[in-house]
């Protein structure tokens, strides 16, 4: 009987502990590395998975700053999150040492946005950046073809972030030019490097200076976007801009009567953050998770203003 009576209690133990980690709340760290609309709407979808699975979610933001990556990075470790959902600076190299710290420990990597080269993170979700660029460069080719046609030399100049993330910046700006590269006479002339808008307006307009003649603008983020249409604005040139990343100012250019920005393509942020988090809860809680996930995107141009006005309704 007394035996009997052991094993029950093990048994009542055992089930108490399971339920209790069914029911623990569990602390997730999710970080970006700069304050724009995109970051802030991965930030949100967490935010939407956090409040539905009553995870307790800490945020922080890296300011473009690698020192400032491995210093969040090591301070979450020391704290004991449970996971680590993060978009790097560097995830070829210098982002690698401090989440892997973070892995050794027991808590849970996943990556969003880019790709670490390591493959300790148990997810990552992310757009193919390749595809984002093609997707501009559809548009702009059936541009060409519509306004340039017989053109004898097609001015392209470039507005990438190569400077701050070489790998993203260059297979969007590989997709676009896979797509307009061997139309005749297309040329490019000018290539600059900036993230932020501020700094690309600046960039984009030097670029126009040095050749008067410039026929289009494709830059590879929303920085460079907003930067090279604000440039042909204060221009007062009509050079058409092709883009990457949607958002309301952006939406806001597409509808203009200006016809500077001709089309841009946007990731799913919302839904690449919800994903990530979504899959940094069911690794917590030892269910099966996807190791790589691609959000499709989404290209609008100006010539479908009705599909404009859908997006318009999902950004505030």
């Amino acid at each position: 009987m007394k035996k009997f009576v052991t094993v029950c209690v093990a048994a009542l133990c055992l089930g108490a502990s399971l339920a209790h980690a069914a029911d623990k709340k569990f602390t997730i760290a999710g970080i970006v590395f700069q304050e724009d609309q995109f970051m802030k709407s991965t930030l949100l979808g967490m935010k939407q998975v956090a409040d539905k699975e009553g995870v307790n979610l800490l945020t922080a933001n890296t300011s473009n700053q690698i020192s400032k990556e491995v210093q969040v990075v090591n301070t979450y470790t020391a704290r004991g999150v449970d996971a680590i959902v993060i978009t790097y600076l560097d995830p070829a190299a210098a982002s690698i040492p401090a989440v892997k710290a973070a892995a050794d420990k027991g808590i849970k990597i996943v990556s969003f946005n880019n790709t670490l080269a390591a493959d300790f993170p148990v997810s990552t979700v992310q757009s193919d950046n390749s595809l984002l660029g093609a997707g501009s460069g559809k548009a702009a080719a059936e541009y060409i073809k519509t306004h340039y046609a017989g053109k004898k030399e097609i001015k392209v100049g470039i507005i990438n972030y190569k400077a701050q993330l070489p790998p993203e910046s260059n297979a969007r700006q590989d997709g676009f030019w896979g797509e307009i590269k061997d139309i005749p006479g297309v040329k490019l002339v000018a290539e600059a490097s900036s993230p932020v808008a501020e700094e690309a307006i600046k960039k984009a307009a030097d670029i126009i200076t040095a050749n008067p003649d410039l026929d289009m603008f494709f830059a590879c983020n929303n920085g460079g976007t907003i930067g090279a249409v604000l440039a042909v604005k204060n221009s007062g040139k009509k050079i058409p801009v092709f883009g990457i990343d949607l958002d309301k100012q952006m939406v806001g250019f597409l509808k203009s009567k200006d016809d500077i920005l001709q089309a841009s393509t946007a990731q799913d942020p919302v839904k690449i953050g919800a994903l990530a988090m979504e899959n940094a809860v069911k690794a917590l809680k030892n269910e099966p998770v996807e190791k790589k996930i691609i959000v499709p995107g989404l290209t609008l141009t100006r010539t479908d203003p009705a599909a404009i006005a859908e997006y318009a309704k999902t950004v505030k």
